[in-house]
């Protein structure tokens, strides 16, 4: 009997010792900093800035919330920064806020993806209803889903890519799912951004959820969300997967702006990104394939990338062209999707390498040149580009330039101008009729990139435009600048056919003081200028009306 009574007190004082450790309660130190107040232990920061009122309540809050989120597991890490001059909650890994925001539920569920480095949307809804006991409406998702695809993204919980009907049974999908997993002893896997599709395939099967497409996109998952701030709906991912953040202007899809239409759905957003990894992976294997010893020396400095912010299509004066990068700010600006590649590979040779205190001081035409030959040999992006400009030129009409002032002259040589076209195109082996076949081949993407941008140049000559043909007196490499944009996109194509992608490469890295084309490749720019209309002519047949 005594015996009983004794497991039975330990029982009991397990039981208690286990209970206080559960509810051991978050304890912060106070200091005082300029002009703010600090409240920190060794995972977890809250700063309140001295312009806030009633801070003493505002920490108290804030206070009782983390208190709720570390019941339910300790919290990893979290900064929280209160202040007036936050009036648009600024979230990324610190939550700046004003004191108007932590009243809100997107707080709490800012709180719950801060405090364990969650990324997934439908994670925090679902950890929301459970760590607050949220009551949820029962929803019916095999009648929803019969006729909607599937898909964990967080952009399908925001306006105005959605309808209110999709926010709800996302929504409900979401707090469900996270029930379930946490029910099958997955909740370290929900912390850690650690779901696979074969975790949720026994829940969709019992809802009557079709997974096909989520696995189409499952290299989405445990590494995406989505919020709207203001009128900015942004997207952030996780930097070592390939970190990026993606900022768009509410305002331009709500106003129906036709350039939006590449993006104003969910959908269509997923579909972006996805080309965006597949052709940042393509881009990197074939350096790695086709330049070698650059890739080994620089591999770090390749596969470890600053984080970049893509603002898509801002302000159509600035980016008339498709896109554009202003180095050093960390971002690039994207009015045409299809130029991401392009614009990434200007990002790619400067800001990772300056990142790494490796300078950079290469002439513009080197610099267009690399993003140009990488896009065009290897990015799917530029097969869309390359498939849109043929079928262009092959069904091309005068009437499509009516908006242009032309001469009959103008008219005449432009229509004169598209058919050459098309007969180089069957003189080289593109064919018209299946040009998804045409580009999945390198040497067939580049000698469509020469054929497309030395149209443009005899294009704006017919237009009577002033084509700079080039000047190097000192022969000197920086003065390889002077030719026309271009015509040396297709100089560099025939310099890395000619002389490797390997030697151009390097030239990201070399030293342009004084450096002459003569040193680099053994022959003047002159001279460099004679063979490389002779390649043209000797490799692209019938090219010569277009030269």
């Amino acid at each position: 009997m005594k015996a009983r009574k004794i497991i039975l007190l330990l029982i009991i004082a397990i039981f208690l010792i286990g209970c206080s450790e559960k509810n051991e309660k978050i304890q912060l130190i106070e200091t005082n900093a300029e002009s703010s107040t600090i409240y920190q232990n060794d995972n977890i920061k809250i700063k309140i800035a001295d312009n806030i009122d009633e801070k003493e309540s505002i920490y108290t809050s804030i206070l009782n919330e983390i208190q709720k989120i570390d019941e339910f597991s300790p919290i990893e890490n979290l900064e929280v920064q209160i202040s007036k001059q936050y009036l648009v909650p600024n979230i990324d890994k610190i939550i700046k806020c004003d004191a108007k925001f932590i009243e809100t539920e997107e707080f709490k569920k800012e709180l719950i993806k801060r405090s364990y480095g969650i990324y997934d949307n439908w994670v925090s809804e679902g950890l929301y209803a459970k760590i607050y006991d949220i009551e949820t409406q029962e929803v019916d998702f095999s009648t929803y889903y019969e006729n909607n695809k599937f898909s964990l993204f967080g952009a399908r919980f925001f306006e105005p890519f959605v309808t209110k009907e999709e926010v709800e049974n996302v929504k409900a999908a979401s707090i469900d799912l996270v029930k379930y997993l946490l029910e099958n002893n997955k909740k370290e896997e929900i912390i850690k951004n650690n779901i696979n599709i074969s975790d949720i395939e026994e829940w969709a099967k019992e809802k009557n959820i079709d997974l096909s497409y989520q696995n189409e996109i499952q290299s989405l998952m445990n590494r995406m969300e989505a919020y709207r701030v203001t009128d900015k709906f942004i997207i952030n991912t996780r930097e070592e997967v390939n970190g990026f953040k993606i900022d768009i202007s509410i305002g331009q899809i709500e106003a129906g702006d036709e350039i939006t239409e590449q993006y104003d759905t969910a959908e269509k957003i997923e579909k972006i990104i996805l080309r965006f990894d597949r052709d940042i992976e393509a881009i990197k294997r074939g350096i790695e394939k086709d330049a070698p010893k650059f890739y080994t020396e620089y591999k770090e400095v390749l596969d470890n990338v600053p984080k970049v912010e893509y603002i898509f299509y801002t302000n159509a004066d600035q980016i008339a062209d498709g896109g554009y990068v202003l180095q050093g700010d960390g971002k690039i600006n994207l009015r045409d999707m299809i130029v991401q590649a392009h614009e990434y590979c200007h990002f790619l040779f400067h800001s990772a390498f300056t990142e790494n205190d490796i300078a950079i001081n290469k002439p513009s035409w080197i610099d267009e040149g690399i993003a140009n030959y990488l896009d065009a040999a290897y990015s799917e992006a530029y097969a869309e580009l390359a498939e849109d400009s043929i079928t262009y030129i092959v069904n091309f009409e005068i009437s499509e330039l009516a908006s242009e002032e032309l001469t009959e002259d103008e008219r005449r040589e432009i229509k004169k101008l598209r058919t050459e076209e098309v007969k180089i195109f069957l003189e080289n082996d593109i064919d018209i009729n299946n040009i998804n076949e045409v580009v999945k081949y390198k040497n067939k993407k580049v000698l469509e990139n020469h054929l497309r941008v030395l149209s443009k140049v005899k294009f704006n000559k017919i237009l009577g435009f002033d084509i700079n043909e080039g000047n190097a007196p000192m022969d000197l490499m920086t003065e390889g600048d002077s030719m026309d944009y271009h015509k040396n996109f297709s100089f560099f194509n025939y310099l890395v056919e000619e002389y490797g992608l390997e030697e151009m490469l390097c030239l990201n890295v070399a030293d342009f003081n004084g450096l002459t084309y003569k040193e680099v490749f053994g022959k003047t720019f002159d001279e460099l200028r004679v063979d490389w209309m002779n390649y043209l002519k000797e490799n692209i047949k019938g090219i010569e009306p277009i030269l």
